[in-house]
């Protein structure tokens, strides 16, 4: 894994009261005092450690399109950054502000899979079961959500950020103690360089898997054709076209990088996090497009996307924004990742926490 990346040293003493409480609650549910629950069908949880920027949404996704060929599935995200409360269904009617960007995001790009949302997870799986009959819900960011006990737990770590040298928030981006990783059933390492070697591969596993029944994959960010948000409108490529990456999301660094393989001139404007485009924004990218001249134009991702699909764009800026796709693909052992999900869902039996 990479090394060095920033903690903020001043911060430790706050850590360590955050490390105490979540030791302290994470306790309490392995020894029964919190109540976690149980499902009469698959339940399979997708989630991390560390604050965002993991690539968990298209993981999720990925998992849900390769189940959703043969059953009936579910998507349950806690709709982050939504104005509603409780469980909703998306549909074509929603927005970010009523559903969230990633579960909006995840309706688009999955036509065979009801997606919802619900804060409360274990209350939106039995909606889900009484109103839609699944036979497998995937819980789209859940690793800390333990009042579920998932039946398959999928823990992603970023390969940029090990979270063994990390540290807990604030002084890291940890969301507790990375010894809890022994709760994952299977560890994926995300954002891998397409071409790292086996051994490093081994090396990474040996340091993360912490029990033999373990099961470790790795995988890698691949993006697609670029398309625009305007469906009439082409993507051309030409190495001289300006373009300006407008990114809301935890790590764009990979995309910036990408686009610099694909134009000579590449400027970047970052947004936080889910962050929705006010009238403020968009006078700003309106500015930069225009001073970058008549050909240039901006390219954000398909969760921004979402976000300036609901914004008041000006004509003119609508016709020049291009998004560009992401997919994952496993550098190893994709079948076999494949099989243990499917075969899990396909041999699953109620009220048991089947083993992989």
């Amino acid at each position: 894994m990479k090394p060095p990346f920033r903690i903020y040293t001043l911060l430790k003493p706050l850590s360590w009261i955050w490390a105490t409480v979540t030791f302290v609650r994470n306790l309490f549910f392995d020894i029964g005092i919190f109540r976690s629950e149980r499902f009469p069908l698959p339940v399979i949880s997708v989630g991390n450690i560390t604050v965002g920027g993991t690539g968990k949404s298209p993981h999720t996704a990925y998992i849900a399109s390769i189940l959703s060929t043969a059953c009936k599935v579910s998507v349950l995200s806690r709709g982050y950054g939504r104005k509603t409360k409780g469980f909703r269904m998306v549909t074509s009617s929603d927005t970010y502000l009523t559903a969230g960007d990633e579960p909006l995001m995840l309706f688009k790009q999955l036509k065979n899979v009801c997606i919802a949302v619900d804060e409360n997870r274990a209350h939106g799986i039995n909606i889900l079961i009484d109103k839609v009959n699944p036979k497998v819900v995937v819980l789209d960011d859940a690793f800390q959500h333990r009042r579920i006990t998932p039946s398959l737990n999928i823990l992603l770590i970023d390969y940029n950020r090990n979270i063994l040298q990390d540290c807990l928030l604030p002084a890291g981006k940890l969301r507790e103690n990375p010894l809890n990783r022994k709760r994952a059933d299977i560890i994926i390492v995300s954002k891998c360089p397409s071409d790292l070697d086996n051994a490093e591969m081994r090396k990474t596993a040996s340091e993360l898997i912490t029990d033999s029944n373990q099961r470790i994959f790795f995988t890698t960010m691949e993006y697609g054709d670029i398309y625009g948000l305007d469906e009439n409108i082409e993507y051309t490529p030409d190495t001289s076209t300006p373009i300006l990456a407008v990114t809301g999301i935890a790590s764009p660094d990979m995309m910036k990088e990408y686009l610099s393989s694909l134009s000579d001139n590449v400027f970047t404007m970052s947004f936080p996090d889910h962050h929705g485009f006010t009238g403020k924004d968009i006078r700003k990218i309106c500015a930069s497009i225009d001073e970058l001249g008549p050909q240039a134009i901006v390219v954000t991702t398909e969760k921004d996307a979402v976000r300036f699909r609901d914004s008041d764009l000006p004509h003119e800026l609508r016709k020049r924004i291009f998004i560009l796709p992401i997919a994952v693909r496993f550098l190893t052992d994709g079948k076999l990742f494949d099989r243990i999900i499917t075969e899990h869902v396909e041999s699953f039996k109620i009220n048991s926490h089947d083993n992989i």
